[in-house]
């Protein structure tokens, strides 16, 4: 069991839903205001960003208001590429994020060749590091979250691991390891990433290890960059689900190119998925699955039928699935069968668009950016595009899509092919017209896809 504040987490308690303000941490009316809006949603722990001493210093006098005020919600300070500023933050905070990928190590896409001797002094080196970190936590109470995330694994773990499922679970157990050698223990594991397959695999093999070890902490749960509207919440159901209804998971963010607010009640239909389980009824043949759920709630529609479908995909591989519901049009039944099959990447009826959720390191309008490229390149099957808020995953992101805008100065964004940087900062409708061209000139193609053809139907 962990304790966060007045939140604990562990086996047999309640999953517990967080978010994350995307308001400048700087900006502390701003974030007060936001994160009373989040509780007033039903969030119940609320993550800020922490890029330097200065947005630590807001994030402290957030918390007075808050607490002034009477709110007593558990605050997370989002931290990357700086322990200092995190070990600043774990004195005043109820729990702090770091990201084992950025921590000591660097995503440079380099391959590194590494004795043994060389990479066990490079985890040694990272440990020692990290231990006035957990110092602090000890003395103050603080929880850790250790978040792994796919688009950030260090050029270490990938050129000994490949950028896999395995490789995150490697990159977390170097961190369990650490715990357990600094005898800390009130610690939360993340694996997360924008590809439901291998956020999925990846936790279900931490478990594993952990399990192997003899230590097993509490886990938080997300697909991250799911994107916006129906889709992003299809996408999270269909991980988040998936392992909920194996029970694994004990608190979850759903993670939406939207008002952070916006993610709380889907977040809370997905804590209630087996409430609903004995209304399910499923039928696999032949790798094709029939699942029916009968209720008038969109929402609660789309929650607990992905959650269902992605369930049996990571059981069974399926190849195809059809969706009932006496409430919904047959129309409406294959639109939400046809984005399942895709969050799961069994079929591909539409351009795959990821898009983080955005925090305060974004400093560029996402979600209009988002709804452009949506408008302009929904119609190519083949193709990913990431539109990222800023550089903490999103070239990592872009490695994995084949091409994406990533925040890069104020109001400007620079264009990626893969993980290649192609441009300078620009306006975000200039980088648009410049990613047409790419996608339709003659190297707009995939090695192993082939052209991009845009689909003459909208959706499929």
């Amino acid at each position: 069991m962990v304790q966060i504040g007045k939140i604990a987490l562990g086996e047999g308690l309640p999953i517990v839903v967080q978010s994350m303000t995307n308001t400048f941490t700087s900006d502390v009316e701003a974030s007060v205001a936001q994160v009373k809006r989040m509780v007033a949603a039903g969030c119940e722990m609320v993550r800020l960003t922490v890029p330097s001493m200065k947005e630590a210093e807001s994030l402290r006098e957030i918390k007075r208001r808050l607490r002034s005020e009477g709110i007593d919600t558990p605050l997370i300070a989002d931290v990357h590429f700086l322990p200092e500023v995190a070990e600043a933050c774990a004195a005043f905070v109820e729990k702090v994020r770091v990201n084992p990928g950025n921590f000591t190590d660097k995503r440079s896409f380099r391959q590194l060749d590494l004795t043994d001797s060389e990479y066990a002094g490079a985890v040694a080196a990272m440990a020692l590091r990290a231990k006035p970190l957990f110092e602090t936590c000890k003395e103050h109470g603080t929880a850790l979250r250790i978040g792994i995330n796919h688009g950030s694994l260090s050029d270490r773990i990938v050129s000994r691991y490949g950028n896999t499922p395995y490789a995150m679970a490697q990159s977390a157990m170097e961190w369990v390891e650490i715990c357990g050698h600094y005898g800390f223990h009130n610690a939360v594991f993340s694996m997360k990433s924008s590809n439901v397959n291998v956020m999925t695999e990846a936790t279900m093999l931490l478990l594993k290890q952990m399990r192997e070890a003899g230590t097993v902490y509490p886990l938080h749960l997300g697909v991250t960059e799911a994107g916006a509207g129906d889709e992003g919440r299809v996408k999270s159901a269909a991980g988040i689900g998936a392992l909920l209804l194996n029970g694994i998971g004990n608190t979850i963010r759903v993670s939406l190119t939207e008002p952070p607010e916006n993610e709380v009640p889907f977040a809370q239909l997905l804590t209630r998925l087996t409430e609903e389980k004995n209304r399910v009824t499923s039928d696999l043949h032949d790798g094709r699955l029939t699942l029916s759920y009968d209720t008038e709630n969109r929402q609660q529609w789309m929650a607990v039928t992905a959650a269902h479908a992605g369930y049996e995909h990571f059981q069974n591989k399926l190849k195809d699935i059809e969706i009932r519901n006496r409430f919904f049009t047959e129309t409406e039944c294959r639109h939400l069968a046809d984005l399942i099959l895709q969050a799961c990447r069994i079929k591909m009826t539409h351009t795959e668009i990821i898009s983080c959720p955005s925090c305060g390191r974004t400093q560029y309008d996402i979600q209009g950016a988002l709804a452009k490229v949506k408008a302009r390149f929904s119609n190519y099957p083949n193709l990913k595009i990431g539109v990222m808020g800023c550089i903490v995953n999103g070239p990592g992101e872009m490695a994995d899509a084949d091409y994406g805008i990533v925040g890069a100065s104020h109001g400007k964004v620079a264009v990626y092919r893969q993980k290649e940087r192609l441009t300078q900062p620009m306006e975000v409708d200039e980088a648009l017209n410049y990613l047409e061209k790419l996608i339709t000139s003659p190297r707009g193609t995939h090695p192993s896809r082939g052209r991009w053809r845009q689909c003459p139907f909208s959706g499929r």
